[in-house]
């Protein structure tokens, strides 16, 4: 059996994977930044999809179950219940960005929003761990992690202009 998966970049939405099943079904799954996932199950080319929306969560729980690994121990459980607010986002820079120009630090991210701040990609450059004392610039792909509902506030304080 040979196992193709295709990997498509959906701007704005997320990442999308399709995967051809030996009986001419395609299962089409997308990852959308929010941590929402979706399935697209078509039987057979040209039929109706079925579709499943999943909640992060829901998703490992479902990956778990596939890979016949479900039967957690506490530990596995422990940790499921620590991601599930976890999440890990992705946001650009823009000219009228208010962190553009600032520092990690004058920002006062991490005590006024609980993110962090984990990576910056800045063109080809991977600034990783970056110091408080770091100038954020217009460009920068900013690589945050927190929990999902301090991800407003980062937006607010940081990104959006």
């Amino acid at each position: 059996m040979k196992l193709d998966v295709h990997e498509d970049d959906l701007p704005g939405i997320g990442r999308r994977y399709v995967v051809q099943g030996d009986d001419g079904g395609v299962l089409t799954i997308v990852l959308h930044n929010s941590g929402r996932r979706e399935l697209y199950l078509f039987p057979r080319h040209g039929d109706q999809p079925v579709t499943v929306a999943m909640d992060d969560h829901q998703a490992r729980l479902a990956a778990a179950v596939l890979s016949g690994d479900y039967s957690p121990p506490q530990q596995v459980q422990e940790i499921d219940e620590v991601m599930k607010d976890l999440a890990i986002e992705w946001y650009v820079l823009g000219p009228g960005s208010p962190g553009a120009g600032q520092s990690i630090e004058s920002l006062h991210i991490r005590s006024a929003t609980g993110i962090n701040v984990m990576a910056i990609l800045r063109g080809h450059n991977v600034i990783h761990g970056p110091r408080d004392s770091q100038l954020l610039e217009v460009g920068d792909r900013l690589i945050v992690a927190g929990r999902r509902s301090s991800m407003p506030a980062f937006r607010r304080l940081v990104v959006e202009s």
